[in-house]
């Protein structure tokens, strides 16, 4: 399930397995692909897929990141996140780019901007 670097450097590909219910933390610097379930968070240099009947309850975060399945926590997207028709996140988004095609379900804040410039203006409260 972990993965070992190959010969020559190049790393494999992680898969957590459909009848997997992984509790803690998986850190990569490889793709991953979730089909089970995993109560912690994942984070990779590379991408992360979550097939459609996997589960995550934690944040993701990766370059690219494709939901079909359901996360619960908040997604960081260093270049781009799809969520599919299947997909499902509960939580807030921070992609470079996002995909959102039609039958997803999104609950949360979204954040596309590279720029802090592009983000809300706090409110000072009056004294």
């Amino acid at each position: 399930m972990f993965e070992q670097p190959k010969e020559g450097g190049e790393v494999q590909e992680t898969i957590v397995g459909a009848d997997v219910n992984l509790t803690g933390d998986l850190k990569s610097d490889g793709n991953i692909t979730v089909r089970g379930k995993i109560n912690g968070q994942v984070i990779t240099k590379s991408d992360v897929v979550i097939d459609q009947g996997a589960e995550i309850e934690g944040t993701v975060e990766a370059n690219n990141v494709t939901i079909d399945g359901i996360v619960k926590g908040n997604v960081v997207a260093k270049e781009d996140l799809e969520l599919n028709t299947s997909g499902k996140i509960f939580g807030d988004i921070n992609a470079k780019g996002l995909i959102v095609k039609k039958g997803a379900i999104f609950v949360g804040n979204s954040n596309t901007s590279e720029s802090k410039e592009l983000e809300p203006e706090k409110k000072e409260k009056n004294k």
